[in-house]
């Protein structure tokens, strides 16, 4: 209720509390009430008040009780509107919720958007508080162009950015983050009522089971039990704690991710029983101990970091039952423990690095496969399984003695030399050469009576293959070749009960379908693909008379690599197996010859010139050995036995595909484009660095002449500055001294003048004392009248010319200071290089120039101490300062008629200059006395301007 007093403001009140009442009406229609003004009065006061009264229409829509909206207000709402938008805001700048602002879902988000507009411009103050994030650019005020520029950007009401708006939870929110709570209460509470109330059996159980086997957190069981204990990520502290869990009786210990880079065995003594130790996936960089541990029999250490074979060797040591040992996927690149007395039999080095190699003569299994291996040396030939798969070897020991009575695999897949390999092993059972880049595979040299097994996939460039297999082979793969055809006695006859469980595979690209060079395939031809390649069966390849012959017509060309070993296959057939003699066709010379039945080449009646360019290889081929030019002929094959005589011509001819091929770096034509692309470039980039070089080298010639011509107008502008400069001091110099001696002449006349009316009248004193004194007074103040003038006068005239100094000289450094800038402009120079050159071309320096200009401040000071005009007058008094910097002392008489200089504020500084001699009479009348004419100078003791 208000309560009016004037007339003339109660009907605005009225009008005010009647807006009131409409606004509250449409904010609380929705409740079915409005607000109606009600006026009364009482004693001359009248009374305004709002009462809520029922409405008969009830609720209406959004749009309808929107304040903003009914109020028709032609200007829409505004961040700039800062009085209205307070009216709905608390005091903290928290925006009041729709239930209360009584708005539309339009005019709120509206009303939202231009309270946070208004916020971030800065129209609030801290209303906000510390809430916003105003670190930063945020710092500062943020303005928009129009008011619903905001609605165009992305909204993010993450809190302390700037699209952050403080709102009042709603009824809703507020209810559903209420009973959100209320549920995360309950769900903990029962968990814990679940974790108490377990039952008395479950408890049995449970004690059962962790007796069987504890739980180690990052550890478990394997197989239910505890001599058997895998880990993962563990450390030296958790294997503690499987000691004092599972005691000290684990037999097997596999841990993945041990956590540290150094491993100490010793911790693992305490573990008696260890049989088997394996660490994967480790960071594990060094090895140490000095314990021994007499049970630990397998050892992994796969996967890790390791690469000193050192700490290795001497681990070794420390176990005297290893015999299993992995440091497979380490870093060793070598590995030398030959030394180390051990019973260690299988050592995987698998997946290193390793060139050079030295292992324990107890090894009896090797894996030093994915090295870098590129000889055979320090392989013991005592071994019984050797893997070398994938290394670097060229070449094949041809060491007769080189043997391994012992072996019973070898693994070298992937073998890189294309000769064929001797092999003496009479044990070896499996021999796996998949991958390997072999041409010719003699099984004359490959002394393998044991075998059973044969593995050669992927022999993409095998081409001629001599000998047979041993009858107790039941395994054969030889695929992906280029082989026209197999000798004929390659498989034993299948009479042999041995090579009835034969499992055979081949496949080839170029198998020549001939009847009698099939005779090969009748033991396994069940197992080949040569009825549908051929079309031919097994009776017709058996009925087929082969008496004797050679296929050349059929074969076609044969092409070989320009100087590269290229073997020529005579295919030949026979029954017995004939002899194979080789001829060139032009001239007309013999090359060699073989024969089957002993295994031996013969070269007789063979030139030397013909021995150094063909060979004979086991089985009858006739190899080239650098083939050119002069090699394309043609090769006559003449194969002879009891039956007669037969001959074949191959015709042989260069291929130089190869040089087209896309290897780069083995074909003659990418080689050709990279080179011209190379050489191209380097000239390139020669035609670029000499432009470079040119341009620099004129930048630098054009640069030089400029500077030269800076120097020298640099030169002589501080020549003409210095000149100018000194004249000035010179000329200042004396117009300021002729004022200094005109103003001492003066001073001294009337000390002179004063002096000599005093001893007129000093005998007079006693008689005339007063009319002395009054004549003195008169004469004092005339003195000090006339003093204080010529003061005056000297020291405007100093002032006038210290001015017009000042004045030249800045007009002479403004001079100088224009002519530096625009020559640094027209030259390009920087400011550091004419710094230089003015202090190499000055001719005097800083200090000098301010000894000048102190000479002429020194010109215009007057000396310190005056002489006294009465001799009774002895410590003489300081100078006075005036206002002026360079204004000249004041001078006063004190009441006994002696001239002295006024007295100087212990605040102002002093400036002090030579004392001047004085002298006295007898009878203590003193007589004045020049001051001295010698020049200023500074008192020791007086500061520095």
């Amino acid at each position: 209720m208000l309560r009016l007093y004037a007339s003339n403001c109660a009907s605005k009140i009225k009008v005010a509390v009647e807006s009131a009442a409409r606004l509250q009406s449409t904010a609380a229609g929705s409740t079915g009430h409005k607000f109606q003004t009600k006026e009364q009065k009482k004693d001359g006061t009248t009374y305004v008040s709002m009462e809520r009264v029922s409405d008969s229409r009830g609720a209406r829509k959004d749009d309808e009780l929107c304040s903003l909206c009914t109020c028709n207000v032609p200007v829409k709402l505004s961040y700039k509107d800062v009085l209205i938008l307070e009216q709905f805001m608390r005091d903290d700048g928290t925006v009041l919720p729709r239930q209360l602002t009584g708005l539309c879902k339009k005019q709120q988000l509206r009303l939202e958007r231009c309270v946070m507009q208004a916020f971030w411009s800065g129209l609030f103050g801290d209303k906000y508080g510390n809430e916003a994030d105003r670190a930063g650019y945020k710092r500062f005020n943020r303005y928009w162009k129009d008011d619903m520029s905001m609605y165009q950007l992305e909204t993010k009401e993450r809190h302390g950015t700037w699209f952050y708006i403080k709102r009042c939870l709603d009824t809703k929110t507020r209810i559903m983050r209420k009973l959100y709570c209320f549920v995360l209460i309950l769900l903990q509470a029962h968990v814990i009522l679940c974790q108490r109330n377990i039952s008395a059996s479950a408890s049995g159980l449970l004690n059962l089971q962790l007796e069987k086997c504890p739980q180690v957190l990052g550890c478990r069981c394997v197989g239910g039990s505890k001599r058997d204990i895998q880990c993962f990520s563990i450390d030296e502290t958790k294997l503690l704690e499987l000691e004092t869990v599972y005691g000290p009786d684990i037999r097997r210990l596999e841990i993945h991710s041990w956590k540290q880079e150094q491993l100490n065995f010793d911790i693992i003594s305490s573990f008696k029983e260890l049989e088997v130790l394996i660490l994967k996936n480790d960071e594990l960089e060094s090895l140490n101990g000095t314990l021994k541990h007499p049970s630990l029999r397998v050892l992994s250490l796969s996967n890790s970091e390791l690469s000193s074979d050192s700490e290795v060797c001497h681990i070794i040591t420390l176990f005297p039952k290893l015999e299993n040992l992995s440091l497979s996927k380490n870093y060793f690149e070598k590995f030398e423990c030959s030394d180390v007395s051990t019973k260690l039999r299988a050592l995987d080095l698998s997946h290193n690095e390793i060139t050079h190699l030295g292992i324990p003569d107890s090894v009896k299994e090797l894996n030093v496969s994915n090295n870098q291996l590129t000889s055979f040396d320090n392989i013991s030939q005592e071994l019984i399984s050797l893997d070398i798969s994938f290394n670097s070897f060229t070449s094949w020991p041809s060491d007769d003695g080189w043997t391994f009575p012992n072996l019973k695999s070898l693994f070298a897949a992937k073998l890189s030399f294309e000769t064929g390999f001797q092999l003496d092993a009479p044990q070896l059972e499996t021999l796996n050469i998949d991958g390997a880049t072999l041409k010719y595979i003699n099984f004359h040299q490959i002394k393998t009576p044991k075998l059973k097994k044969l593995s050669a996939r992927h022999l993409l460039r095998l081409q001629n293959v001599a000998g047979s297999l041993p009858p107790t082979v039941n395994s054969v793969e030889i695929t992906d070749t280029m082989l026209r055809t197999l000798p004929a006695d390659f498989i034993s006859s299948p009479t042999s009960s041995s090579n009835s469980r034969v499992s055979f595979e081949f496949t080839s690209s170029r198998l020549l379908c001939h009847k009698c060079l099939l005779k090969w395939s009748l033991p396994v031809y069940a197992q080949t693909n040569i009825r549908k390649e051929c079309n031919l069966t097994r009776q017709e390849i058996a009925s087929a008379s082969c008496n004797l012959g050679v296929v050349a017509n059929d074969t076609g060309i044969q092409y070989g690599k320009y100087e590269k070993p290229t073997a020529i296959s005579c295919y030949s057939y026979g029954t017995p197996s004939p002899k194979i003699s080789w001829w060139r066709f032009r001239p007309a010379e013999k090359l060699g010859s073989y024969d089957p039945k002993t295994d031996q080449i013969s070269y007789t009646n063979v030139s030397d010139v013909m021995r150094e360019s063909y060979s004979i290889q086991a089985g009858g081929s006739l190899l080239i050995h650098s083939p050119n030019r002069s090699h394309v002929e043609r090769y006559v094959c003449v194969v002879e036995n009891t039956n007669g005589t037969a001959y074949g011509i191959y015709q042989f001819r260069l291929d130089y595909l190869d040089w087209y091929g896309l290897d780069v770096f083995h074909s003659v034509f990418w080689g050709g484009l990279a080179t011209s692309l190379i050489v191209c470039l380097i000239s390139f980039l020669l035609n670029i660095t000499w432009i470079l070089t040119r341009k620099s080298a004129l930048w630098w010639i054009q640069r030089a002449e400029r500077l030269s011509r800076v120097r020298k107008m640099v030169e002589a502008m501080e020549k003409y500055r210095v000149r100018q400069m000194e004249s000035l001091h010179e000329k200042y110099t004396k117009r300021v001294q002729i004022v200094r001696d005109n103003y001492h002449q003066q001073v001294e006349a009337l000390r002179v003048s004063y002096a000599a009316q005093q001893e007129k009248f000093q005998n007079y004193k006693a008689a005339q004392v007063d009319a002395v004194h009054s004549h003195l007074d008169a004469m004092r103040d005339g003195y000090n009248n006339q003093l204080g003038r010529v003061r005056e006068y000297g020291s405007k005239r100093a002032e006038q010319l210290w001015e017009s100094y000042e004045r030249q000289v800045n007009r002479m450094r403004t001079f100088s200071l224009q002519h530096r800038l625009k020559m640094m402009r027209q030259y390009k120079v920087k400011q550091r290089y004419v710094n230089k050159l003015l202090e190499s071309f000055q001719a005097s320096s800083p200090e000098v120039q301010l000894e000048n200009e102190e000479k002429v401040r020194a010109a215009l000071e007057i000396p310190d101490d005056l002489g006294t005009i009465d001799g009774s007058i002895d410590t003489p008094s300081r100078l006075s300062r005036s206002s002026s910097f360079h204004s000249l002392p004041e001078y006063v008489i004190d009441e006994q008629g002696h001239v002295r200089p006024g007295i100087i504020p212990t605040t102002t500084a002093s400036i002090r200059f030579s004392k001047p001699t004085t002298s006295s009479n007898s009878n203590g009348a003193g007589t004045s006395s020049s001051p001295s004419s010698s020049g200023p100078h500074r008192s020791p003791d007086s500061p520095p301007k």
